[in-house]
């Protein structure tokens, strides 16, 4: 039972497959698909789909990038859509200092208050940090960290970071610049520990080598496992069980 913890199928990229993707999947054995929202619009999108695809769950959350665009009510109407059964995480938030598409104090006010929302919720939260790294846990207040539970996602940050979250009680997502020729990926996989890796597409963007040029979907999710289990010298039936258990448990999914 393959787990993709993140893949965006409600962007538009799957309007016209999106069910022989979501069946694609299926036969490549993804029993789980998590779809993060970036904003109000595609976070109740996420969870139409949820609704749709019984191997499709949601998070609902603001994106980094998108934060500069949200209007007011947007935080309270992402805290009334968490309620909704099928939402099972609170993201994709964050801070994203590379594209700088939203001021980085409105950056900050948004991810703070999704980090208040998830604890208050007792949902784990989906971290996008892109362009920073310690200096984002310090800018946006270590201390509201602290009983948090989540992934940073497609993690692209350094091996010391990668130690650190871990270390904050976080997981670490490797997508498809793991499986990337001379990949600087691979030193971060060697240094997080098994029960703390989740593996994701972050489809449609970052394919796998063996698929590039091609628009990512979640069937491609097994070339991430098999990676990972040829960095970590294990069996790749072995990651597949660790990463799933690993999912279901921070997720919540029985």
């Amino acid at each position: 039972m393959l787990f993709d913890t993140h893949a965006h199928l409600d962007f538009d990229d799957f309007s016209s497959d999106r069910d022989e993707v979501v069946a694609r999947a299926s036969r490549a054995g993804v029993s789980f698909i998590i779809d993060p929202g970036c904003d109000v619009e595609t976070s109740r999108t996420a969870i139409a789909l949820s609704d749709r695809y019984e191997t499709v769950y949601a998070a609902v959350g603001i994106h980094p990038n998108s934060t500069a665009d949200a209007v007011p009510g947007d935080s309270a109407e992402i805290a009334r859509l968490a309620s909704n059964p099928n939402v099972i995480a609170i993201g994709e938030t964050g801070l994203d200092f590379y594209r700088d598409r939203a001021p980085r104090e409105v950056q900050l006010r948004a991810f703070r208050g999704q980090l208040d929302l998830a604890r208050s919720l007792d949902l784990p939260v989906i971290i996008h940090f892109r362009a920073v790294e310690f200096d984002g846990i310090e800018l946006t207040g270590p201390e509201l960290f602290k009983g948090i539970r989540g992934v940073f996602h497609c993690f692209g940050g350094s091996v010391g970071f990668a130690e650190k979250v871990v270390s904050m009680g976080f997981h670490v997502g490797f997508d498809g610049p793991l499986t990337y020729l001379n990949s600087d990926r691979v030193e971060v996989a060697r240094a997080v520990p098994l029960d703390r890796c989740l593996i994701e597409t972050d489809a449609p963007f970052l394919t796998p080598r063996r698929y590039r040029g091609r628009r990512n979907e979640p069937a491609f999710v097994a070339d991430v496992a098999e990676k990972l289990a040829e960095v970590k010298q294990v069996d790749v039936d072995e990651v597949i069980e660790i990463t799933t258990r690993n999912a279901c448990g921070l997720f919540g999914i029985g």
